[in-house]
């Protein structure tokens, strides 16, 4: 017997492989010195050079595992009634490495396999020499000849098969005894056959001479077509019922992938719930059905959700008490839909009770403690684990130690005490696992890949109708929550933030860009950006009709797979990444342009039109989301400022009074509120009419805004009054307004036909020194303002009387 690893095998599995091999190989140098020593005879030679060069090539395998049984089992027994133990033990080491070495893994298979044979003979021939005496001296005695056969036979049949099977359920972490059942409980015939074929051999040999045994050779070779045949059809039998299995088991698995793609669950998913659930079930020594029903339970314990509507499976809160009691029906539907299929393991209790909880308050059925069958209770930790570390539409995922901390919360209360032990226990354990099939996949799909490349295979259609399922369920779900969230949103930064998330769900992108078209000129900006680049292209406006976005929102149709750079060039942007395509469509509402939506990629090659479909879809709802949005924000600027100068009026003055004086207390800083009146502005409407003099504070509202900073604030409060905020202390506003006040007093307002003249009286309060409220300031800047304006009409009035009015005039 021997066996052939065909992976990594455990550290327990190596060190009893190397146990194994030490005490046979000593056993095998130890028998080649003796049978040196005493120099062997030439018929043992004879029969060692059959057994080695003819016997050993018969083998025959063994269904189910990697290993053979050949034909030179006989050859041995005859060895060792013949010559004794330690030629036999040679022997059988020399014939179990000219048979291992057809096998890959060499340097480990073929030491072991010498060691087992070598190990197995020395042992069977040892004890039956305590029982029967001298092996070689019992052929006169054909009944004591026949039970030393037999016992070598039961012996050596014990202990390689033992042996053999002690490290295949090592490698394969399975029980032991039942491996050895399943593999090699019927192969005892052939040690039994060959032993007494071996007792016939010995006994003619005895009677007339050693070359007797040539006369057994058809009898062997009869025997062992006989046995090869017989083995080749209970494999074909074997392959035929594992293929079936296999079927069965795929066509479970196509149908959990297709309903799990409904329910927006992966695949992987799956895989991870039953290597946690299996693992557990061996840890509590479940029996192979059970296991097997764990295994078929993680894929189709959700079944029954065929039976919840997708509004309920993905509704983003909390579910209604109607909706939950919708969605509890999934078990009871489950568990009547596995009932007709009839598995051949009790899959059934693990879908009807895996909601079930260990207090007894869970559903359908209330089972409490362990009346809630082991299967389940082991299946409702394992995805419960697995599930809350995934995001789904009405939750997002937890960390590993979140989940952790959430199952032993619920131990005692949920989930079964004993099962969340021993999962924490051994919760690294599954981790590894979990991570090498996770590279044993990668590399088998990196195999493929390469395979395709080679040798053009056809695409896996089973694998790309299941992705279909769930892009096109997805699709659904992100349009539905890009429709029910921008619909409630009136900002347009808001808008855009949502869909434009939600889209690089379902297309690919680099950048999004959505452009807008200003109102007062046919210039594209790009308003908002999303993803790679967005601050160099923001901002940035090009020419309708320029570049792939100017020609959609001028021609109003979309365009795809088009050089990107053409916008970028159009928008005078330059980018270091090379983008490869792009995808633009129209922004369009009740018939009027609002721009257009663009997305450019650095990783697609190009976009194929259900990308086209899926944007045009996100853009018309988008449209009216930023119609709405456009509007609001046009609505919102309106109501907080003032129409005829465009200056923010007084709502906004007391808006931008709180976000400063709330920075001023944090960072214990000033500023200073500043009262302006037009001197003589009642004169100009009196005498020029109240068209100029509205033309008058137009322009006076765009001489003051040119003359303060950025950061600082200017509005129209009322009538020819102007309050400014400006971020300087007493010291800095007074040099400050001076400079106003002269640009003011010196500066020719042109209104319409008429040339006007006019001054400017000016007041400030200081945060902190004169107030704390607007309305403080405002008194304080208003008592200033009147000085200051009392000051300059007396200066006013006596440099009057002493010019001569000539030519035009001064108002005051």
């Amino acid at each position: 017997m021997e066996r052939s690893p065909s992976k990594p095998e455990p550290v327990l599995t190596r060190f009893f492989m190397l146990i194994v091999s030490a005490a046979g190989l000593g056993t095998f140098v130890y028998s080649l010195l003796q049978v040196v020593a005493t120099r062997p005879r030439v018929e043992w030679l004879l029969l060692s050079a059959v057994t080695i060069l003819v016997i050993s090539r018969t083998d025959i395998k063994i269904p189910k595992i990697s290993g053979t049984v050949t034909v030179s089992d006989t050859f041995l027994f005859i060895s060792i009634l013949l010559y004794g133990i330690h030629p036999s033990v040679v022997l059988a080491g020399v014939d179990a490495a000219i048979c291992s070495l057809h096998y890959k893994n060499k340097k480990r298979v073929v030491p072991f396999n010498i060691a087992v044979m070598s190990l197995s003979i020395f042992l069977s021939g040892s004890t039956a020499t305590f029982l029967f005496g001298d092996l070689t001296k019992l052929s006169h005695d054909l009944g004591q000849l026949i039970l030393a056969g037999g016992s070598l036979a039961l012996l050596q049949y014990l202990l390689n098969t033992g042996l053999v099977s002690a490290v295949n359920s090592l490698r394969l972490s399975q029980n032991p005894f039942k491996m050895w059942a399943d593999s090699f409980l019927w192969a005892s015939l052939s040690y039994f056959a060959g032993a007494l074929a071996a007792c016939v051999v010995v006994k003619l040999i005895s009677v007339i001479q050693f070359y007797a045994f040539i006369i057994t050779v058809p009898i062997l070779a009869t025997t062992y077509l006989t046995y090869k045949v017989y083995l080749e059809k209970v494999e074909a039998s074997i392959q035929h019922a594992e293929q079936m299995a296999e079927l069965h088991l795929r066509t479970i698995e196509a149908l959990a992938i297709a309903i799990d793609a409904k329910d927006e669950v992966t695949h992987e998913h799956v895989r991870r719930v039953q290597i946690y659930a299996t693992g557990l079930a061996r840890l509590f020594g479940l029996a192979d059905s059970e296991i097997e029903a764990l295994r078929a339970g993680a894929l189709l314990h959700d079944i029954g959700k065929l039976a919840v509507p997708d509004y309920i499976l993905n509704k983003p809160g909390a579910l209604t008490p109607a909706e939950f009691d919708k969605m509890k029906v999934h078990t009871i539907v489950g568990a009547e839909i596995l009932e007709r299929v009839g598995f051949p393991y009790p899959v059934v209790p693990v879908v009807r009770h895996h909601h079930e909880r260990w207090d007894g308050r869970g559903y359908p059925d209330g089972l409490k403690g362990d009346q809630i069958p082991i299967t389940a209770r082991i299946l409702t930790v394992s995805d419960c684990f697995d599930a809350v570390r995934e995001d789904r539409q009405y939750r997002k995922a937890m960390s590993r130690e979140e989940a952790i901390a959430l199952l032993r919360d619920g131990s005692g209360a949920f989930f079964d005490p004993d099962v969340i032990r021993v999962f924490m226990e051994h919760l690294h354990e599954f981790e590894s696992e979990i991570r090498r099939q996770r590279v044993d996949r990668q590399s088998a799909e990196g195999r493929v890949e390469e395979n395709k490349l080679l040798k053009d295979r056809p695409v896996d259609t089973g694998q790309l109708a299941f992705e279909r399922i769930r892009s096109a369920h997805r699709e659904v779900l992100t349009l539905y929550e890009i429709a029910q969230t921008i619909v409630t949103s009136l900002d347009l930064r808001d808008t855009f933030a949502v869909f434009s998330s939600r889209l690089a769900d379902i297309v690919s992108y680099t950048t999004c860009v959505l452009y807008l078209l200003k109102p007062d000129s046919d210039d594209l900006e790009a308003a908002h950006v999303s993803g790679r680049n967005n601050e160099r292209l923001k901002g940035h406006r090009m020419s309708s009709g320029a570049g792939i976005t100017g020609w959609v929102a001028a021609n109003r149709h979309p365009m795809y797979n088009c050089d990107p750079r053409l916008d970028f060039d159009a928008l005078k942007v330059e980018l270091e990444e090379q983008y490869k395509t792009a995808m633009v469509v129209p922004l369009l509402k009740d018939g009027e342009v609002l721009g257009a939506l663009a997305l450019y990629s650095v990783d697609l090659q190009e976009y194929d039109p259900d990308h086209l479909r899926l944007v045009e879809a996100v853009a018309k709802l988008a449209s009216d989301a930023i119609a709405n949005a456009v509007h609001h924000q046009r609505t919102e600027a309106s109501a907080l400022t003032e129409p005829l100068t465009g200056l923010p009026n007084a709502r906004a003055l007391r808006h931008r009074f709180e976000e400063e004086a709330d920075r001023a207390r944090r960072h214990s800083d000033s500023f200073s509120v500043v009262m302006m009146d037009l001197d003589g502005f009642k004169a100009v409407n009196d005498r020029l009419g109240h068209q100029r003099g509205d033309a008058l504070l137009k322009e006076l509202a765009r001489v003051l805004s040119t003359h303060i900073r950025s950061s600082d604030f200017i509005s129209r409060y009322a009538g020819d009054e102007f309050v400014a905020i400006l971020q300087v202390g007493s010291d800095e506003v007074n040099e400050l307004i001076h400079r106003i006040q002269k640009e003011v007093d010196k500066y020719d307002f042109r209104i319409i036909d008429s040339t006007v003249s006019v001054g400017l009286s000016v007041g400030w309060g200081t945060f902190g020194t004169d107030g704390e409220t607007l309305d403080e300031l405002l008194l304080a800047a208003d008592r200033a303002m009147y000085a200051d304006k009392a000051k300059r009409k007396a200066i006013m009035n006596a440099e009057s009387a002493k010019r001569a009015d000539v030519g035009s005039y001064r108002v005051m």
